[in-house]
């Protein structure tokens, strides 16, 4: 069944994006079902009630609601050259609570126009959630530096950084000394991932003096989609098993 974005639930009308979409797009009469979600976990089954110029009305049949994973997972990713996209829907799908874009020393791109960017980073999250079936649609932060970010970095219960250091740990290795996650509402994860080239070793230092854990992905160098598609997976899997 097709999927659409509605903010808000108890105002069952499209907004105009979505209404034109319907209507001029898949071609969708009076009386055709559709499911409406809010981003926040809340779902509803609808019918087109009325059609009016651009403005489609619904009639809820039936609502529902998605309870969020029980780890909030943060990503913290210095912008790759190219593939910032592909990472953003990938993280979505994924279940990440929180996508921060990040200007490292090694970043290649240039964030003359973030407005922009954050648009187009946030319409491809929820293209993604309504592909996927995510009914919460993840927070894409403004970009910023990553010293500046590190420099205000908020609590979370356990702060990595995917590092190729000798000290870096698997995940595996890093959980069980995490104990704060075993604790009801205690499982915020903050993750942070190089771009091309990787961060300096100046700029991991900084993140271990912030209590970012040094993280192995293996003994391979991961291009910077991977190595984020894989660390998000792996630490679905783990804590969603704890």
């Amino acid at each position: 069944m097709h999927r659409f974005f509605l903010p808000n639930l108890q105002q069952p009308v499209l907004g105009a994006a979505e209404a034109h979409h319907a209507l001029h797009v898949l071609r969708l009469k009076v009386g055709d079902t559709l499911n409406v979600f809010d981003g926040r976990g809340h779902e509803a089954q609808c019918a087109i009630a009325e059609i009016s110029k651009d403005t489609v009305r619904l009639k809820v049949l039936a609502r529902s609601a998605t309870s969020a994973l029980p780890f909030r997972i943060t990503l913290a990713q210095a912008i790759p050259k190219k593939t910032m996209d592909l990472i953003v829907q990938k993280a979505t799908e994924l279940g990440v609570a929180s996508i921060v874009p990040l200007a490292s020393e090694r970043t290649l791109v240039k964030l003359d126009d973030d407005s922009k960017k954050m648009d187009r980073w946030r319409e491809i999250a929820l293209e993604s959630c309504k592909q996927c079936g995510n009914n919460w649609l993840p927070e894409i932060q403004p970009p910023r530096k990553l010293r500046d970010f590190l420099g205000a970095l908020p609590n979370f219960d356990l702060k990595l950084i995917a590092s190729l250091q000798p000290d870096a740990k698997p995940l595996k290795t890093i959980l069980p000394g995490a104990s704060a996650l075993g604790h009801p509402g205690a499982s915020s994860v903050l993750v942070l991932i190089g771009p091309e080239g990787d961060f300096t070793p100046a700029e991991i230092n900084l993140a271990k003096s912030a209590g970012c854990l040094p993280l192995s992905l293996g003994p391979l160098v991961l291009r910077a989609e991977t190595a984020a598609i894989y660390t998000l997976s792996i630490l679905h899997h783990e804590l969603q098993n704890r």
